[in-house]
């Protein structure tokens, strides 16, 4: 399996792999118990190993219990109308800063990534014909936030992120 190289495909195979997991679906993503490491195109061993980051994520997700059913319903009607990127930028933004005030040890970029894959997954469950665009939104979303990415990739990558 060749490994992502960019932060963006990374997070592009990690959402879809979590879209396939709350889908049910089998994943498209290599087997996890291929004998050996991924490697780079240059031969290197790789540690990215998206189930395992998946993973992470979902144990990081679990761990919120805010209102996030009730929102994902107002993600789902926006997404049928074409406006998933702005509801559910709002909406993690909103879940993510109301977390952090019950808690003031909680990194705001860790509860944006938890209430992101938690969002994810009721919205999944409630309404799995919006998936792949709630999914691609998702993605855009992580991608196109400096701060995120930086959390990210101060922790040594996607790879290094601990639940």
């Amino acid at each position: 399996m060749k490994t992502p190289k960019t932060f963006e495909e990374q997070t592009e195979c990690i959402v879809d792999f979590l879209l396939t997991d709350f889908l049910g679906m089998p994943s498209q993503v290599a087997p996890r118990d291929l004998p050996g490491e991924v490697e780079t195109d240059s031969g290197e061993p790789c540690s990215f190993d998206v189930a395992i980051i998946a993973g992470r994520l979902r144990m990081l997700g679990d761990e919120f219990n805010g209102e996030v059913e009730a929102c994902a319903q107002s993600v789902i009607t926006e997404t049928i109308r074409g406006q998933a990127g702005a509801i559910l930028q709002e909406t993690v933004k909103s879940l993510s800063k109301g977390w952090c005030a019950q808690d003031s040890s909680l990194a705001y970029e860790r509860a944006f990534l938890a209430v992101s894959v938690k969002l994810l997954e009721h919205v999944i469950r409630m309404a799995p014909q919006t998936a792949r665009q709630v999914a691609i939104s998702v993605t855009d979303m992580i991608n196109g936030n400096g701060a995120i990415r930086e959390f990210i990739q101060g922790q040594g990558g996607w790879e290094n992120l601990e639940s």
